[in-house]
């Protein structure tokens, strides 16, 4: 258990492996996050197409779907370590070939999109093979605070790695951003050849590390409390839209005030970097689906709320809030998944999971701009947050076992060799 209610950093502490894995983690979001601002900008630039900005970046979002699903296959039947360095290394060659074509005369387009897609498709075999890896290398004890580590960095890269992206390209060059994030891939596949062998876990009784891809449909379907958590994230993430109402909610509320769409922007991510900072005390929980759902509903309560705000200050206070229980959320959800899914099973059920993420905050932006449509902006906070809110308390009545869930000790433990 951690120590207090503050961080727990344990994991990085005691595990020389996971903070090897931690930092190339952190550094390979930084470079995910400048090439989201280099490609949009460079494809913009030579072709003064918004339709073709949105292609690139749908065709690179489904290639790391793709990615995400087959690398999570792959990471239970393969080295582990192996698949890693591979599509670290395959990754870091990508960002090569766009500072390459950055720096010529005349940039091709089609080699940006195939070099982006690329990217997108073995990049992301990493992701599923690095969250297979994280249980074999922690305690299961510790599992929620490297949960709590997983949702800071992101949140941290989203935020940060977009700005550094955009003051390179300012400074320099589209093909400097390329470039740094080149080298910042080489440093990651350096930090991660350092791993322990990661051989693929051998099969336990009554489960196949060779059986197809339906065995994790089987899998979910006995294990309701995975399955559980699967459903609360796809709820979660449909309600994860309401980033796209800020701007017309802004307008009709802020006159349209740039520093107001901003600071609104910026609020959930702060709310989410204050609850992981103070995440000890999810370790401690004993009932952390409970803990899960409960944040899901009260988490769309609060940001209906905002639809009723008309004082800034009042508005970023709800964000934040929306924010905390958003990260919440995040990280008993890593960590139920991880500590209630069989090592054989580790890296698809992941993928499968990662892959779910990605396509639902797509989802639910399109959901929120619906509602935007059919309302004016504040109305339409309310009345999709309300929506969102009924269906998270039907998912909670409907999930008795996920309500009930503890972090177990794992029935399927795996040696490392």
């Amino acid at each position: 258990m951690s120590n207090g209610a503050l961080f727990d950093l344990r994991p990085l502490r005691e595990s020389a492996a996971f903070r090897r894995i931690f930092i190339a983690r952190t550094i390979s979001i930084f470079g995910i996050g400048m090439l989201m601002v280099g490609v949009p900008i460079q494809v913009y630039d030579l072709t003064g197409s918004s339709p073709m900005v949105g292609l690139v970046s749908a065709l690179e979002g489904g290639a790391a779907i793709g990615g995400m699903l087959l690398g999570g296959m792959l990471a239970d039947r393969y080295n582990r370590k192996f698949l890693i360095l591979f599509a670290r290394t395959v990754s870091g060659l990508t960002f090569v070939g766009l500072a390459v074509n950055a720096g010529l005369s005349s940039p091709s387009v089609p080699a940006i999109i195939a070099l982006t897609v690329v990217n997108g498709l073995i990049g992301s075999i990493s992701i599923a093979a690095l969250l297979a890896v994280v249980p074999t290398l922690v305690p299961k004890d510790q599992l929620v605070a490297v949960g709590a580590l997983n949702v800071l960095s992101a949140r941290a890269g989203a935020v940060l790695s977009p700005a550094l992206g955009g003051l390179v390209i300012a400074t320099f060059s589209v093909a400097w951003n390329y470039w740094v994030a080149a080298i910042g891939t080489a440093v990651t596949v350096t930090l991660l050849s350092g791993l322990p062998a990661l051989n693929p876990p051998t099969a336990d009784a009554g489960h196949d590390a060779d059986a197809p891809a339906e065995t994790v449909t089987g899998f979910l379907r006995r294990e309701r409390v995975v399955g559980g958590v699967m459903i609360a994230g796809v709820v979660a993430m449909l309600g994860g839209g309401v980033l796209v109402l800020v701007p017309a909610f802004a307008d009709a509320r802020f006159e349209g005030n740039a520093v107001a769409i901003g600071v609104m922007y910026a609020a959930i991510a702060l709310g989410a970097a204050a609850a992981t900072v103070t995440s000890g005390w999810l370790g401690r929980s004993v009932r952390p689906g409970r803990v899960l759902l409960t944040a899901l509903v009260l988490g769309f309560v609060v940001q209906a709320l905002v639809g009723f705000t008309s004082v800034l200050a009042l508005t970023v206070v709800l964000l934040v809030i929306v924010g905390v229980f958003g990260a919440v959320q995040e990280v008993l959800r890593y960590s139920l998944i991880q500590t209630h899914t069989p090592h054989t099973l580790l890296g698809r059920v992941n993928g499968l999971w990662s892959a779910q993420e990605v396509a639902g905050m797509s989802v639910g932006a399109l959901v929120a701009g619906l509602f935007g449509g059919i309302f004016d902006a504040p109305d339409a906070v309310v009345w999709y947050s309300a929506a969102m809110a009924v269906l998270a308390l039907l998912v909670t009545l409907v999930l008795r076992r996920l309500r009930g869930a503890t972090v177990e000790p794992s029935a399927h433990p795996v040696t490392v060799e």
